[in-house]
């Protein structure tokens, strides 16, 4: 399956690159002598894009490398490949469900459930990582971008709104 993660960090890298060009009209907005809001997306893209080259060239060395015949699975490894097809699909269907939500829980809460549940998809099942993980990672984001950075969250709606504005 060498020839599709070589599509695929293509297709990062296309992606990726297209969205940083993009961020080149948000770098000179703010105000002067502050970090500003463009530069987040544009370091982190930055980042991706990077990222997605490496990945790339990783994939098409690992795929020169296997030479023909490379190709022959067995059955614990198709096995695998359809877990992780699963694992991949539950991720994408749990982060739409995220972003769907958001808007009605607010922020935090929406943010301590998605950590929670991908962190079940991933395989965790340390309880302590389980009930700690969500709380720290959404502390860490809110610290960052609601205080640091002083970015807007979704509130939430009715009692999650009075929740969130304990926060924020």
């Amino acid at each position: 399956m060498k020839k599709g993660e070589i599509i695929f960090s293509a297709m990062c890298i296309a992606f990726f690159g297209f969205m940083l060009f993009e961020t080149f009209e948000l770098l000179g907005q703010g105000r002067p002598g502050e970090v500003g809001s463009g530069l987040w997306p544009f370091m982190a893209l930055a980042t991706s894009t990077l990222l997605s080259v490496l990945m790339l060239i990783s994939s098409i060395r690992r795929s020169s490398a296997a030479g023909p015949g490379a190709q022959d699975l067995t059955a614990e490894a198709i096995a695998e490949k359809r877990r992780a097809r699963i694992t991949v699909s539950l991720s994408v269907v749990c982060f739409l469900v995220y972003i769907i939500v958001m808007p009605w829980f607010g922020f935090i809460i929406a943010t301590l459930l998605y950590i929670f549940v991908f962190a079940l998809i991933l395989g965790e099942r340390r309880r302590w990582v389980l009930a700690i993980s969500p709380v720290l990672m959404t502390t860490v984001i809110m610290g960052v971008f609601a205080k640091f950075i002083t970015i807007p969250f979704p509130k939430g709606i009715g009692v999650f709104a009075e929740f969130s504005r304990l926060f924020y």
